[in-house]
């Protein structure tokens, strides 16, 4: 059996190191049950046992204590005198406005069958005309793997095998798949960088612009890298992929990246789509703070949930960022008071929650063989391998007989030379 190089064994331990901070600091910042402040501002804080309409029964000294709801601390919140009672993550859930709840999860449908179709958009660069139908299944399946196995890639390259069965173009389309997923981050960077600047707090946001144009900026580098002639040969990536193993399958990746060229239309569909989605998607997750209490404009939400899962696509972050995206995410929406870190928490767990609802039913895809190719594909399959084929031994004829032409030619010559 290999070994596993150092590096994988780094960023492993990277990510779960990562994994476990957050979620000490959690443990010790969030509260997870209801606390209550007595008496002023500066009061103690105690932990709610059970909550009545008059009194409370709380936890002092580790035992039960009935105290009058008069005695707690109170605070205006939306022009109303209310106890000043701190939710844990439980209240929070339960608490949650349910019809809204179920808005934001039936919202995320829309992005699903949008990213389908993105996804039509981009294999189509590399010739392969597959369906609608065929993408959503795909796309519903890569979803489910994406957190059934480990890694922020793991459905891609579930997807990526399972597309390959529709064509013999396999290295191009996957490579296509993971194009598709790079104008995915392209787009989140764009919406959050975007929203930024049009909403512009410099107190709330101005701070994260940098990064994101920085990153944003990073991105259009190594486009124009990858797809400028003038530069790849300046820095002469060609022949450098010709000495590396596998080199003939880096020079297919590079053309099937560079073939994005000439589909320019396609590319900017794409991304316009991935704008269109990924917003939707980012009203489905406001939709669900609203429900869980949050305050906060659709902008707030816009760009903290963005910037959220752009957390989540860095390789050393744990799966599924968990314990990570909490913890940015209490950073985020609980400044200046605006929600509490039980809110925030919850936000965290309910948005993967919405795509967790979605994936579930991409096990269906590979249990029920809908992930195959039917008859017909095949048989197109097949027909356009055979045309290929053809075309090859079309172009190996044409070759010969130019050879042949060729020394033909010369022949009279030599006949000549050697009279003489």
């Amino acid at each position: 059996m290999k070994k596993k190089p150092k590096s994988r064994w780094i960023l492993t331990l990277l990510r779960f190191g990562l994994c476990a901070a957050a979620i000490i600091y959690l443990v010790y910042n969030v509260p997870w049950y209801d606390h209550a402040r007595l008496g002023g501002p500066d009061g103690p804080r105690c932990r709610v046992l059970e909550k009545h309409p008059d009194k409370l029964i709380i936890e002092r000294d580790g035992r039960p204590e009935p105290i009058a709801i008069n005695e707690v601390h109170h605070i205006d919140l939306a022009g109303q005198r209310v106890p000043d009672i701190e939710l844990g993550i439980p209240s929070v859930v339960l608490q949650a406005n349910k019809l809204w709840a179920l808005l934001a999860i039936l919202i995320f449908l829309p992005p699903i069958l949008l990213q389908s179709y993105r996804l039509t958009v981009m294999v189509g660069i590399q010739g392969l005309a597959l369906s609608w139908w065929n993408a959503i299944k795909l796309t519903f399946a890569g979803n489910f793997f994406n957190f059934a196995l480990p890694g922020m890639t793991g459905g891609d390259l579930v997807k990526a095998y399972y597309i390959t069965r529709y064509t013999h173009q396999k290295t191009e389309v996957v490579t296509t798949i993971f194009l598709d997923r790079a104008v995915g981050l392209f787009g989140m960077v764009l919406l959050a960088a975007g929203a930024i600047i049009l909403t512009w707090d410099p107190d709330k946001f101005g701070q994260l612009l940098v990064p994101l144009l920085i990153l944003l900026g990073g991105l259009v580098v190594g486009a124009v890298v990858i797809f400028s002639t003038r530069v790849r040969h300046a820095l002469r990536l060609p022949e450098l992929a010709e000495r590396l193993p596998l080199g003939d399958q880096i020079l297919r990746i590079g053309r099937a990246t560079v073939a994005m060229r000439q589909h320019k239309l396609r590319v900017l569909t794409a991304l316009a789509l991935t704008l269109i989605l990924q917003s939707i998607v980012m009203v489905s997750a406001a939709v669900m703070a609203w429900a869980l209490g949050m305050q906060g404009s659709l902008a707030y939400f816009f760009i903290y949930v963005a910037i959220g899962f752009l957390i989540g696509a860095v390789p050393i972050t744990p799966p599924q960022a968990f314990g990570v995206m909490e913890y940015f995410y209490v950073l985020f929406f609980t400044q200046g008071g605006l929600n509490t870190p039980s809110q925030a928490v919850a936000l965290a767990l309910a948005v993967r929650l919405i795509q967790l609802v979605w994936a579930v039913p991409g096990i269906l895809v590979p249990l029920s063989g809908a992930h195959l190719p039917s008859a017909a594909e095949l048989e197109r399959l097949e027909a356009e391998a055979a045309a290929q084929m053809q075309a090859a031994a079309g172009q190996d004829q044409l070759a010969e007989q130019s050879s042949a032409g060729d020394t033909a030619t010369l022949a009279p010559a030599d006949s000549a030379a050697g009279s003489k």
